[in-house]
């Protein structure tokens, strides 16, 4: 996961008569007749697209690159419908914020939707968002559209709200954990988000790892190159050895462009050898 700037908000979802506000205005509405409100305006084609362009088509939790025609779900942040409440489902949802831009992110449906997997972590069997929306304090849940001081804390990282490596460390082999503040806390929103999300599904640490792999490559021949330019008197080799480092250096950052997956992973292997990810 990384941060990632929300874009501006598409015509369909802006402004008092847009259908986002119409929906919202029916919704709650609905909600206050005991009826079920129906969603449809945040898959409004301006705001797929939107969304596919701010985060380059890629899932906005695990960074999953769905391009080549995987599935894909436009994910509420607050669950629109219902949401799972000391371990039951509660409704109404956030009902008010179905068709609100701020809570709308891409998201593959492996991070969205509950359901049993492999992972890295043999205790983990199961992940998926669904309608699971975990705070700090369940007093101060946000519950009603009518709430102008919202005092609610979400456990969950959101990319356009956060800044996610401040609460995520990613390792070599693909792994995550929760980041640590100087007095060796763990982040609990770093903690439940690789939980939730299922950050440390296998198939996803696998795919990780292999990109790391790639990046390592490049570095360690990097650094030979670096080696022999600064041990060598012949200039020519040294000019030779020099231009190659930099070549490969070149290489393994195209692994950072923004368009390719897993790129805090990719950073990671970067920090690890003390070189700066991007120049």
């Amino acid at each position: 996961m990384i941060r990632v700037e929300r874009a501006n908000c598409p015509p369909s979802l802006n402004g008092p008569d847009s259908k986002g506000d119409q929906e919202r205005a029916a919704a709650i509405r609905a909600q206050a007749a005991g009826q079920k409100a129906k969603f449809k305006a945040y898959k409004g084609a301006d705001v797929v697209r939107a969304l596919r362009e701010m985060f380059n088509k890629k899932c906005a939790y695990c960074e999953f690159n769905y391009a080549a025609g995987s599935s894909e779900d436009i994910e509420h942040f607050r669950p629109k419908g219902a949401v799972v409440i000391n371990g039951q489902l509660s409704k109404p949802g956030y009902y008010w914020l179905a068709a609100e831009w701020s809570n709308l992110l891409p998201s593959c449906i492996d991070c969205n939707r509950k359901r049993e997997k492999e992972f890295a972590d043999p205790n983990q069997a199961s992940s998926g968002k669904a309608n699971l929306f975990p705070i700090v304090d369940e007093t101060h849940r946000w519950r009603s559209h009518i709430v102008n001081n919202v005092m609610e804390q979400p456990l969950l990282l959101n990319p356009c709200d956060d800044y996610p490596e401040q609460h995520l460390e990613f390792l070599s082999e693909g792994l995550v954990r929760p980041a640590t503040d100087d007095a060796g806390q763990k982040s609990l929103k770093g903690e439940t988000s690789i939980e939730v999300f299922g950050l440390l599904r296998k198939d996803l640490v696998d795919q990780r790892a292999a990109k790391q792999l790639m990046i390592r490559a490049a570095i360690e021949r990097a650094l030979r190159a670096a080696e022999i330019a600064a041990s060598t008197t012949d200039a020519s080799t040294k000019q030779d050895m020099t231009e190659m480092c930099e070549d490969l250096l070149k290489d393994a950052r195209t692994h950072l462009n923004k368009q390719q997956p897993y790129l805090a992973a990719g950073e990671a292997i970067f920090r690890e050898y003390g070189i700066p990810p991007r120049l």
